[in-house]
């Protein structure tokens, strides 16, 4: 499944351990973190989110899009003017890798995001609150065309 974790809430999610670090680092499923132009400059701003993205990277579970594909997505938004929030490179990302799953605090980014004009086929989903959405870090045949790691389960001995 992949996650794209906005600046406003990377100190919160990516910086401190937590659900959203257990998960990425976990070994259930394909997770990755999805990340490119402009945001992975945002996100590369802050030291400890920085040091933690070199440990996604290392263990081959970042994800980037081609620069060219972003640009040009970012370009079409603007160019329709749907949004309301002042992340079109986040919405871009989503359309560009595929990723459905978003964590942020920004309303006007997730009002944009659950946009079926925007994000669609699938919907996009807002992660917040690890209490209530926890069950968003998971793995679907949606969630950007990663297939999910088969894991053998091993029988308790009777």
């Amino acid at each position: 499944m992949c996650l794209i974790v906005d600046a406003n809430t990377a100190g919160e999610f990516l910086a401190e351990p937590g659900p959203v670090t257990d998960w990425l680092l976990g070994r259930l499923g394909s997770p990755r973190l999805v990340l490119a132009g402009r945001l992975k400059e945002e996100l590369g701003r802050l030291e400890r989110v920085r040091r933690f993205l070199v440990t996604l990277d290392r263990a081959g579970r970042l994800r980037t899009v081609d620069p060219n594909q972003l640009s040009d997505e970012e370009r079409r938004l603007c160019s329709e003017g749907l949004f309301e929030s002042n992340d079109p490179h986040v919405l871009s990302l989503a359309i560009v890798s595929g990723a459905r799953t978003l964590a942020t605090l920004d309303n006007a980014l997730t009002r944009d995001f659950k946009n079926p004009r925007i994000i669609n086929q699938p919907r996009g989903s807002v992660y917040r609150d690890p209490k209530k959405h926890g069950a968003l870090l998971g793995h679907t045949p949606q969630s950007c065309g990663i297939r999910a790691v088969k894991t053998r389960h091993l029988r308790r001995p009777k």
